[in-house]
């Protein structure tokens, strides 16, 4: 599997699952995610995964501090409705490192350890995303801003004819290279704090 380079630079999150550690299916429950694997879950690269991925380390590093993130102890709460914007995307992709899920999720062993109703949409607050822990209440609200870096101006016009499907194949493969290297410097070259601002 062939992908940007940067994908590998990119600091990945760790975390403990105590049902994992339970079923045996990695040891002492120690999960790591890369941002690949956000990629591999929502199939694609965009500013939007981007922000995902920096709104969830940057939020378990504040409920959490120099503990391990507990995966699956996480509420996830998102301002906009499920249908609405980008906001099913954000949701899902938050849900993939700490475990929380709607309705539809993992309901627990014995009443421990449940995923479900943990990822929930169309809640009120001034900030687009919540993070809370279940355990002790801690928690962080969020707002992402990609503005902040702005896309080449030859994507616009390159996007148009890919979406049309007349783009050469030179121009589909610049098209997508000026993708990724706005993802990268969201990533990787403004500090999060510019883009991700937590209160």
């Amino acid at each position: 599997m062939t992908y940007p380079a940067f994908f590998d630079d990119v600091e990945p999150i760790d975390t403990v699952d105590p049902l994992a550690d339970i079923l045996g299916a990695v040891e002492n429950g120690r999960i790591t995610y890369t941002y690949l694997d956000m990629v591999k879950f929502a199939g694609h690269s965009c500013p939007t995964v981007a922000g995902a991925w920096l709104m969830t380390k940057i939020g378990l590093a504040k409920i959490y501090g120099d503990d391990l993130p507990v995966r699956g102890n996480v509420k996830v709460e998102i301002r906009e409705a499920l249908d609405e914007g980008v906001a099913g995307v954000i949701g899902s992709c938050i849900g993939l490192v700490t475990g929380a899920a709607n309705e539809g999720g993992f309901k627990g062993l014995g009443g421990r350890m449940a995923r479900n109703n943990r990822l929930v949409f169309g809640v009120e607050m001034g900030a687009e995303v919540r993070l809370t822990r279940l355990d002790n209440a801690a928690h962080v609200e969020m707002s992402y801003n990609p503005s902040l870096v702005p896309g080449n101006p030859e994507m616009q016009p390159l996007m148009q004819k890919v979406m049309q499907g007349v783009a050469t194949p030179e121009e589909k493969r610049k098209f997508g290279e000026l993708w990724q290297e706005r993802v990268k410097k969201i990533l990787l070259e403004v500090p999060a704090e510019e883009l991700v601002i937590c209160s």
